[in-house]
């Protein structure tokens, strides 16, 4: 069998209220060959379509080097605002990605525990042609061009299919009947995010815990309950305890125009294997590799 390159990922945990969340965000070492090959962490969120820089985690010199690459023609619309949109190659293990959204007044320059700098977010357009492997036992993740035979054989596979914008959707059963959800490796301490309306389906009806949390620099408040619908990837159960909600119109605009019953994160799926075959739009959990 062709050696598999295996990447490691690191989790960073959050206290959120009077709630540690252990699995918060996960990053992965990367660089960028042209800045003479600075390394650094990236959070990988599958949530954001583009893979992103943050300006404010470079020195005043490096941002001059950043912002002299050659730039999109148009603007890119990211999280709903005009962004630039660089020629500017980000290396993650053997592969790279050519085009990157530029934040020019985000990040803060924070440093991760063994004093590298948080230099962005890998997204989906690093996977959504490949097989994406995500194993979270051992903390690593792999990118592959074809899923070999012999984990073909073990996965049972459900629907995956994008949004207009890149989204990762999968196929998620809910009491027995197939829906739809988003899967954001960003939203890593959600098991489930909703909307209010939904989470009156999904969940008992009562509020046992509210805390802030931040997306892409805005401050909201998320509200949480115990869940009382059964959640699962095929015949794979998820442990869906506690369903989440946010209020506002553009979450709740977001989850109709895709038919998604909310966001998923990582918890659900950290005791096995979750694998992606973004080619043949289908999805499936491993038991082990």
């Amino acid at each position: 069998m062709t050696a598999i390159s295996w990447i490691p990922f690191r989790w960073e945990g959050a206290q959120l209220g009077e709630h540690y969340f252990p699995h918060a965000a996960m990053f992965v070492p990367g660089s960028l060959p042209t800045l003479d090959g600075l390394k650094g962490w990236f959070q990988f969120d599958l949530g954001a379509p583009a893979t992103v820089l943050y300006g404010g985690a470079f020195s005043p010199a490096q941002r001059a080097r950043v912002e002299d690459h050659p730039r999109r023609p148009e603007p890119r619309v990211f999280n709903g605002q005009e962004v630039l949109a660089l020629h500017l190659p980000v290396q993650v293990g053997p592969w790279e990605i050519g085009q990157v959204v530029y934040l020019q007044d985000f990040g803060d320059g924070d440093l991760m525990e063994d004093g590298q700098p948080i230099l962005g977010t890998i997204g989906s357009d690093l996977v959504r042609e490949h097989v994406l492997m995500m194993d979270f036992p051992n903390q690593r993740l792999t990118r592959l061009d074809a899923l070999p035979a012999s984990w073909e054989a073990q996965i049972r596979w459900v629907p995956l299919r994008l949004s207009a914008r890149g989204h990762v959707i999968l196929q998620i059963m809910v009491d027995g009947a197939p829906r739809w959800a988003m899967y954001d490796s960003g939203s890593s301490l959600f098991q489930l995010i909703t909307d209010p309306v939904q989470w009156q389906q999904f969940a008992t009806g009562a509020v046992t815990e509210t805390f802030p949390i931040t997306a892409w620099g805005e401050r909201l408040e998320v509200h949480g309950g115990p869940a009382r619908a059964a959640f699962a990837l095929g015949d794979q159960l998820l442990p869906v305890s506690v369903v989440h909600y946010l209020e506002g119109d553009e979450q709740r605009r977001f989850l109709e125009e895709n038919d998604l019953i909310g966001l998923m994160g990582n918890e659900p799926f950290v005791e096995h294997v979750l694998v992606f075959d973004f080619p043949n739009k289908r999805a499936g959990v491993l038991t082990a590799v």
